[in-house]
């Protein structure tokens, strides 16, 4: 007989967890980040919309570890020697735009919005930080993570991580009674946070290294897996005895662990507990959407995330005028970093929790930075069409401050363009110097560009599939356009775009697979060398020769399936 009566704890994890599947799901078939999806099944099944479950003990507990997980994964990617790399980045135009964005908007908010000291704090906090999470997994998709915008607008990102853990530390001490100063306070809580922490560092730095040794002599995943469980919920257990953040203690393991031999093993292990554990975390925080504000503020609403947006914008542009960086970097850096992050979301959870935000303000900044977010694959896809639009209503032009086409001489003709400057493009740069055929290449791998400068080549940053970078190299003049993709639609894309823009220079392609051939001829390329296909005919040509077969038997045998690999490039163009 089924026993109907279920624990509520039971089917309110039931409730979440399947709902917040069926959201991701459908959020990612729109490539919308996965965070919105949860927030937004938290907000469809929580009290203010069909109410299913309670904001009860027992999820908080939940969202509480998923912070915690947060934190951790933090600290693994956190690295002193890559900031102390971009330190002119991360400390000088990373601390300038956290100030004064900060300092502006906690201004306006208590100036014009009336809200306490330490509410202006947490609010503007949550919204100045920007997710890192994001521009990466963007940038990564559009291949534009090494440019000089993209590095400048992650090391800003990193340095406001940073600040969201120290945000996180001293909100509880923002929210101490009228008979506590608190000065005092937050000096409590900081020495504290000091001791606690060179504690734990130094666990990590000269005991858990043994301790995962040990470990890893048994040779369980499983054992490996539940001693980072316990390593992390101990830190955090350390710190929250002590009155201070559980995510702090996970914060400092994690970055002790992610400079050991350890690291990736830890994170791998890790992972499935932190991305459920954040989900719920991040559901949990959707219940305090109050999707009713939608329908009797959605104006206040919109203007409020415009201003966001458009203030940090302005901001960071401001700021990276200040340090030295052109207004066209500037432009896509602050379109970059427009965006809240998760931790914002995370400041604003604590803030109402320890009673310095009331709910219906916390709830009106979740849905402004939920707003921003979902803006935010927009503003990242379309980044150098929107700052071009903006240089231009500015003033400002996209002309040789810009660091993509500084370099290019403007005399250049009678050259080849090279897309794509590694293994293969510089093998074929290097026959076109021995043949003293003047050439540029182009690439979005900052360390292929500066070994090719280094090498005394004319090498650029950037991306074929921009007509407008191909038109500063000259293309007009160029004898020849050579594409070294791996990927085919970015191939077609370049391709299209060259001979829709009129030009009709000879296109050869390197692509990896022969079924790659029919599209991009049928998109404009002269000859397409299908890596893949050339290196089997040069396989099957060795293993011929050793099975004793005649040269030129060998030879007439490959030359013939060359020729139906031509006959396929015609009858693909007829077709």
């Amino acid at each position: 007989m089924i026993d109907w009566k279920q624990p509520a704890f039971f089917l309110e994890l039931l409730v979440i967890l399947t709902s917040s599947l069926v959201s991701v799901v459908v959020f990612r078939r729109f490539r919308i980040p996965d965070i919105l999806a949860y927030l937004f099944a938290g907000a469809v099944i929580g009290p203010y919309a069909l109410g299913l479950v309670k904001d009860d003990a027992n999820i908080r507990l939940f969202s509480d570890l998923g912070v915690t997980f947060l934190l951790f994964d933090l600290g693994l990617e956190f690295s002193l020697p890559r900031l102390l790399v971009l330190r002119r980045s991360v400390f000088g135009l990373g601390v300038l735009q956290l100030t004064l964005t900060i300092a502006v908007m906690s201004g306006v908010l208590i100036w014009f919005g009336g809200y306490s000291s330490a509410a202006s704090l947490v609010i503007a906090g949550a919204l100045t930080v920007s997710s890192t999470a994001i521009i990466v997994r963007e940038l990564n998709e559009l291949r534009l993570i090494n440019r000089h915008h993209a590095q400048l607008s992650i090391s800003v990102s990193i340095l406001q991580d940073l600040a969201a853990v120290i945000l996180l530390i001293l909100i509880p001490a923002l929210a101490v009674t009228p008979d506590q100063p608190v000065y005092r306070q937050i000096a409590w809580t900081l020495g504290s946070s000091l001791l606690l922490g060179g504690f734990l560092l130094g666990v990590a730095r000269w005991v858990l290294p043994h301790v995962f040794y040990e470990i890893t002599k048994i040779q369980s995943e499983e054992i490996f897996v539940l001693t980072t469980l316990v390593i992390v919920l101990l830190s955090g257990w350390l710190m929250s005895a002590f009155g201070l953040s559980m995510a702090l203690g996970a914060f400092i393991i994690g970055v002790m662990l992610g400079e050991s031999e350890f690291r990736h093993q830890v994170e791998m292990s890790i992972r499935p507990f932190r991305d459920i554990l954040m989900g719920l975390f991040f559901a949990s925080l959707g219940m305090k959407l109050d999707i009713g504000l939608l329908s009797g503020e959605w104006s206040m609403l919109l203007i409020g995330t415009a201003l966001a947006v458009l203030g940090k914008w302005a901001i960071t542009v401001a700021s990276a005028l200040i340090v030295g960086e052109s207004f066209p970097t500037a432009c896509k850096a602050g379109l970059l970093l427009a965006q809240v992050s998760e931790f914002g979301f995370a400041l604003i959870a604590l803030a109402t929790e320890v009673g310095i935000l009331a709910t219906d303000t916390s709830s009106r900044v979740l849905l402004i930075a939920w707003a921003t977010m979902v803006l935010s694959p927009v503003l990242i896809r379309y980044n150098f069409e929107i700052s071009e639009a903006l240089a231009g209503m500015a003033g400002q032009r996209f002309s040789a401050r810009d660091r993509e086409s500084e370099h290019v001489p403007p005399d250049l003709s009678d050259h080849v363009i090279l897309a794509g400057y590694g293994r293969v493009g510089q093998m074929i740069g290097r026959f076109l110097r021995t043949n003293q055929i003047p050439f540029i290449a182009m690439d979005i791998d900052s360390e292929q560009v500066k070994k090719g400068r280094k090498d005394g080549e004319l090498v650029i940053y950037g991306s074929c599939e921009r007509i407008e970078l191909l038109e500063r190299c000259h293309i007009a003049r160029a004898r020849l356009a050579i594409l070294t993709f791996k990927s085919l639609k970015e191939a077609q894309r370049a391709v299209s775009k060259i001979r829709s823009s009129g030009y009709a220079l000879p296109v050869i392609v390197r692509t990896q697979h022969h079924s790659d051939y029919t599209g991009l001829i049928m998109a404009g390329a002269n000859h397409v060398v299908p890596e893949m296909f050339e290196a089997s005919l040069l396989i099957a040509a060795e293993v011929l020769t050793m099975l004793g077969f005649s040269k030129g038997e060998v030879e007439e045998q490959i030359d013939a399936e060359r020729k139906r690999h031509r006959h396929l490039r015609w009858t693909s163009r007829l077709g």
